[in-house]
């Protein structure tokens, strides 16, 4: 069948997520068990690189170009499939941070690739990964130095490449919690598919181990952010920041 694959791309701690949970339950969406870079051989995941949730401090393992590792695709695409739980829906959703590396690779080998890019504030992303990375694995030297810089690597890697993504959205997670109806209105007008009903949006959702309705997180984090922790995350991706009007306060 012709199946058309969406890739929600996005850094970590950006409400990718929470975006793919509720794009899977649409009737005419597949998805997979679990990302799918950890449902496959064919991929490294950051964690094996020796870098959990900061992968573009090994970019060159992540980051692949168009007419590169045609093998490892198919054996992907081969993996994926066998995997997802409605074969027969026209789409396929796929979420793994990692993709941000390599959109124009899948969009060459998987046909009618369609990515979605959520953006959150750098600040409060950056002290999310910051305290996952602490909380799991321990101190780590220069830590959230590598966090900020993971949030304005991988989103300028995706700025690249959008000129050459035949379809691409981009949406804000602050917009997305604000008005989820609106925002995936907008996603399925995108996708050329019906919107979903809005008992979707009353449900609770578990995201990273914590049930809660769709609500902007960004508070939480930034509350507890430091001067000191503020000018670091600035030192790192203040061009970013700025371009996208995100402050230590929204």
């Amino acid at each position: 069948m012709s199946r058309r694959w969406i890739f929600v791309i996005g850094c970590y701690n950006s409400g990718t997520t929470l975006l793919e949970n509720i794009l899977h339950q649409h009737p005419a969406i597949a998805g997979l068990p679990g990302e799918g870079q950890f449902l496959t051989d064919a991929l490294i995941t950051p964690k094996d690189a020796g870098v959990p949730r900061l992968w573009v401090e090994k970019e060159n393992l992540f980051r692949f170009l168009p007419g590169e590792k045609s093998l490892e695709a198919a054996k992907v695409q081969q993996d994926w499939i066998g995997l997802l739980d409605n074969p027969k829906a026209p789409f396929a959703i796929e979420k793994s941070p990692t993709n941000a590396a390599r959109t124009l690779w899948l969009q060459q080998y998987f046909d009618k690739s369609y990515f979605i890019h959520i953006v959150r504030n750098g600040y409060a992303v950056a002290m999310g990964i910051h305290d996952k990375v602490l909380a799991v694995y321990g101190d780590r030297t220069h830590l959230l130095e590598k966090a900020a810089h993971q949030w304005g690597r991988s989103l300028e890697i995706v700025l690249e490449d959008t000129p050459n993504l035949t379809h691409f959205l981009e949406i804000r997670y602050e917009a997305f919690t604000a008005n989820p109806i609106n925002v995936m209105a907008q996603i399925c007008h995108f996708l050329g598919i019906p919107p979903l009903p809005q008992t979707i949006f009353e449900q609770e959702y578990a995201i990273h181990e914590l049930q809660s309705k769709i609500t902007n997180k960004n508070s939480v984090r930034l509350s507890k952010m430091t001067v000191k922790q503020k000018e670091i995350i600035y030192a790192q991706a203040g061009k970013l920041l700025d371009k996208y009007g995100y402050s230590a306060n929204n």
